[in-house]
């Protein structure tokens, strides 16, 4: 038997797949060129998610309460249900609704798990989550320009005569991209990565320029400079179309393109050349979530907004800056109730956790992650959810938030339920259809919380499955005169335009585009940056059998030498927030001021990277700025007969 379905991981892709299945087990995954996206496209992590993730032996598929010492007891659903129902009601008796926490991860973000967050809201209203560990720093700052944060259709980029991916890696981290980035470069479009590492993608590129961490905003603002001493600047648009231009003008008029060279650290000659390109378009600017890791990502963004403004390269075919979609784009976003509740930080999790009062927090509900690894500062993470009465997950396996939990509930795979799909890497709604039946006594998040409100009486959650995707694709439903039948049978486009601002109207408070004021400031000279990439093996929280071995951390080979370290040689990774030990592994393709590695890893195994990021917060919106955190290098009692830091 052959099922069609779409792979809901934490992934710009969600591709069409074709699951076999044999005797009711799957026996192997491949891209289905049905999807008019993906168009066949799987990677490895997907053809193998069956095997991985599945069937994993560490999978757990039954409910677990942790005894008082410490070990995991195997329960039934209805024991499971009776105490969190007590536990959540107990809360909002003593404490009031907002002494729970809601945490949703970014792990699965499909359309029933909407309701999740209307039992939350029928509950009373409970605290949730500010903030993203991703790109909400980037939407803010395109909001501040357009008013609103839409993306180029990814084929629109074949209209492009330059691509300019910054801080983005797509032959590893979105294949599909990918393949129509090659397409266009085949036609003949020059190809510009923007990135402080040599990653496969700017191997691959026409120009690399290898910028120093952190300074996006001042080489937007040198080619944007160039573009207009050089009068090759858009005047048309900017005078019909474009607010505090004059200011702009003056802060461009503050720098020289020497000092912008200093800063950035890329040759004037580079820039030169990449602002020829930028102003010869049409030419795309798409933006990665590298770009994102920063305190002021939103100034990059807003200036690399500000470079396609003033190029002319808004509006047009083949232009403009695509930082990515609204997965929850073309979904009801009223079924969930929302109402206006205390937020806790995303970013500053343990921290927040710790200092809320009024009420104080007594249950923390977490479903589709596990903030202990992917969050940054995750001792202090564990240690707050530690110190919560109550804590309640939702997923596959035990992980390093088990370790804080009180109450484990097995998650079904995407090949185990029925929803729908949006997708942050393009604009297409796409079926999730159920392969097999749930494994053992696992169950989807939509049973649990109906189950849930059955248990506690509350009203407003009963439908089917169907019937809720019916009410929450409704707008998509009727805009292409279909039933839901038919939705899960094949994906439909979310009718956004495929090349946004055609028209030059911007919902933004003037009508008009909106250049930036001023400049951030420039920051201290770190000892040395410290920058974590998505692995090619997983995505997100890795499984525990990915886990095993020490972390690496890839340096350039000169830096190795000069800090007194050796290839291979095992260090302490240091800094303000906690220590790491490390395998240390020289990289020609990393500057010679940062070093990198994979984040992911699970700190119970002892290659969890977050154990040495900072918490912080950026502003506007609140994103995980893990890329400023700079480290140093110690030497391991004992080896080599001392014991001294290095920075």
């Amino acid at each position: 038997m052959k099922v069609f379905t779409t792979c809901t991981r934490d992934c710009p892709g969600a591709c069409g797949l074709n699951v076999y299945v044999v005797n009711g087990r799957v026996k192997s995954i491949t891209g289905s060129r049905l999807h008019p996206y993906s168009r066949g496209f799987s990677c490895s992590k997907a053809s193998l998610y069956h095997r991985r993730r599945l069937y994993s032996g560490s999978r757990i598929l039954d409910p677990l309460i942790k005894s008082d010492d410490g070990t995991w007891k195997r329960i039934s659903w209805d024991t499971a249900l009776d105490i969190l129902s007590e536990k959540l009601l107990e809360c909002v008796d003593e404490y009031g609704s907002e002494s729970i926490v809601y945490y949703q991860g970014f792990g699965v973000r499909t359309a029933l798990r909407l309701i999740n967050r209307r039992f939350f809201n029928l509950l009373g209203g409970v605290t949730t989550l500010r903030g993203t560990l991703c790109g909400g720093t980037g939407q803010a700052g395109q909001e501040l320009d357009f008013g609103v944060r839409i993306s180029h259709d990814p084929h629109d980029h074949l209209n492009s005569r330059c691509i300019f991916l910054w801080g983005r890696n797509p032959s590893v981290t979105d294949g599909n991209l990918w393949r129509i980035i090659r397409r266009a470069v085949r036609q003949g479009s020059t190809l510009v990565t923007v990135d402080p590492i040599r990653t496969l993608t700017a191997k691959r590129s026409d120009i690399h320029c290898q910028i120093r961490p952190g300074t996006d905003q001042y080489l937007a603002l040198a080619l944007s400079k160039i573009i207009i001493e050089e009068g090759l600047h858009d005047t048309e648009f900017i005078k019909r179309h474009v607010d505090n231009f004059e200011a702009y003008l003056e802060l461009i008029e503050g720098f020289s393109l020497q000092r912008l060279s200093s800063i950035t650290d890329v040759p004037e000659s580079m820039m030169m050349e990449l602002a020829g390109l930028c102003s010869d378009g049409p030419a795309s600017m798409i933006t990665g979530w590298g770009l994102q890791r920063y305190r002021d990502s939103h100034m990059a963004l807003r200036f690399i907004d500000a470079l396609a403004a003033v190029s002319g390269n808004i509006g047009i075919p083949g232009g403009g800056v695509s930082s990515g979609f609204d997965e929850y784009g073309a979904f009801d976003m009223g079924v969930t109730l929302e109402k206006e509740t205390r937020k806790i930080s995303m970013p500053l999790l343990g921290r927040e956790l710790d200092t809320l009062e009024s009420p104080p927090v007594r249950l923390v509900f977490i479903t589709a992650g596990n903030p202990v690894t992917i969050g940054p500062n995750s001792m202090r993470t564990l240690e707050a959810l530690r110190r919560v009465p109550f804590v309640v997950m939702v997923d596959h396996f035990l992980n390093d938030t088990s370790y804080a939990s009180d109450l484990f509930l097995p998650a079904t795979t995407f090949l185990e339920e029925t929803d729908l799909a949006g997708s942050y890497g393009h604009s297409y709604v796409s079926p999730v259809n159920r392969a097999v039946k749930p494994l053992g006594n696992s169950r989807s998040e939509f049973w649990i919380f109906q189950k849930l409100s059955i248990t506690m009486g509350i009203q407003g959650m009963n439908g089917s499955e169907k019937e809720w995707l019916e009410l929450i694709a409704s707008g998509l439903l009727d805009y292409y005169g279909i039933e839901i039948d038919e939705l899960l049978r094949k994906p439909y486009r979310n009718p956004v335009p495929e090349v946004p601002f055609s028209n030059m109207e911007f919902p933004t408070p003037t009508g008009r585009f909106t250049l930036p004021e001023e400049i951030t400031p420039e920051g201290p000279e770190t000892s040395m940056r410290l920058l974590t990439v998505m692995p090619p093996e997983f995505i997100g929280s890795g499984e525990p059998e990915s886990m095993e071995g020490l972390l690496r951390i890839y340096m350039n080979p000169s830096t190795i030498s000069e800090m007194g370290f050796e290839d291979g040689e095992v260090a302490v990774v240091e800094s303000k927030t906690g220590t790491i030990c490390a395998i240390l592994k020289p990289c020609d393709d990393v500057r010679r001021d940062c070093a990198f590695t994979y984040r992911g890893g699970w700190l119970s195994k002892g290659n969890c990277i977050n154990a040495v990021i900072e918490d912080m917060e950026s502003y506007p919106g609140h994103g995980t700025p893990y890329n400023e955190t700079a480290v140093g290098l110690r030497k391991i009692r004992g080896s080599g007969g001392s014991d001294h830091s290095a920075h």
